[in-house]
């Protein structure tokens, strides 16, 4: 709030500055203005921390001439010209910008976000209009569905974690053709390639309570209850550190040695498969890495997708279950493909 509040004070300082239908205003002037629009007490200090920040903050980008008028008694821009509305939006800050709305309009059918849809449309049409009268073309073209599925649970799962408030799950996995109630203790929400997953604690009466992951797309109820939970001490970092994607289990950590075509060492390189990767060998023969990660499925798919640019060394059983798939993917090829 304390930025937020920082950058409204900039602007209607500037507003200020920039009416031509008044004299320069003095400190009091602006501290008074600025408490009466904000609706809340501003300190003589805190405005004029303001203004020099306006003036030499260079993070801020204003670097507005304010100078203090001895004859008019009161602020002035030194250039008449100036006002802060008037900087240029920087190609940086404008496909930060586009990001943040594509974001937002992913999310605007969220009740919370929803009272603000207006104003991400404006935002919308202010950043398009920048990006085409720059570019005449898209700056960010993003790989994301038109509207996550599951996405209308949002609120209230998120508004359950803030306040520890148990939530009654319908919840239909893949393969069965009826949904199974689940009590739900929940902790956070993960996005994993488009899609939306919650974590949380599944709570059995007669059975260990664990923790499960619960994708949005496969909900079919989520109900906040009254009743709320302690949270038990959580590391999220720590929970998916040794995890591709969103698989979890509690099987340990092995240590992978994965030997790639040469051609594949640039982009192994620039995008790490995972944090623990470390390079053995880079030759121009091969391109040898190891990672130390719980093998689940997201990883196997990830290990398949590199096709014939890759051999899993170690370990064995790992490498056994790759050959397999391998043989299966020529089994079914044979049925297409006929012998010459």
């Amino acid at each position: 709030m304390k930025n937020k509040n920082a950058l409204t004070r900039y602007r209607l300082i500037d507003n200020l500055m920039t009416n031509k239908q008044r004299k320069p205003p003095t400190l009091k002037e602006i501290v008074d203005y600025i408490s009466e629009k904000l609706n809340i007490p501003v300190s003589e200090s805190s405005v004029q921390k303001d203004i020099y920040a306006m003036r030499y903050d260079s993070s801020l980008g204003f670097l507005a001439p304010i100078e203090f008028d001895r004859f008019a008694r009161g602020y002035i821009y030194t250039d008449q010209e100036y006002s802060i509305n008037k900087i240029p939006v920087s190609a940086e800050d404008l496909q930060g910008l586009e990001l943040a709305v594509d974001i937002l309009e992913q999310f605007k059918d969220i009740p919370a976000i929803k009272m603000f849809e207006d104003s991400i449309n404006k935002l919308a049409l202010a950043v398009k209009f920048n990006r085409e009268s720059a570019m005449r073309s898209n700056i960010v073209m993003l790989d994301r569905p038109k509207r996550y599925v599951g996405i209308e649970f949002m609120a209230d799962i998120v508004d359950a974690i803030r306040n520890k408030n148990i939530i009654s799950i319908s919840y239909q996995p893949f393969g069965k053709k009826e949904p199974k109630k689940h009590t739900v203790h929940p902790y956070f929400i993960k996005e994993y390639q488009n899609r939306m997953y919650l974590i949380g604690k599944d709570i059995h009466a007669t059975k260990a309570s664990k923790f499960l992951t619960f994708s949005f797309d496969r909900i079919k109820d989520a109900i906040k209850m009254h009743s709320t939970f302690d949270e038990e001490h959580f590391d999220k970092e720590l929970y998916y550190s040794n995890t591709i994607g969103v698989s979890y289990s509690d099987n340990k950590p092995e240590k992978l040695i994965l030997r790639f075509v040469p051609e594949q060492a640039n982009y192994i390189q620039s995008q790490p498969i995972h944090t623990t990767q470390k390079i053995i060998k880079n030759t121009k023969n091969a391109f040898v890495i190891s990672i130390e990660v719980i093998i689940n499925y997201e990883l196997m798919t990830l290990l398949n997708s590199f096709g014939e640019k890759l051999i899993v060394e170690k370990p064995i059983h790992l490498a056994e279950k790759m050959k397999k798939t391998a043989q299966t993917m020529l089994s079914n090829y044979k049925s297409v493909i006929p012998k010459n």
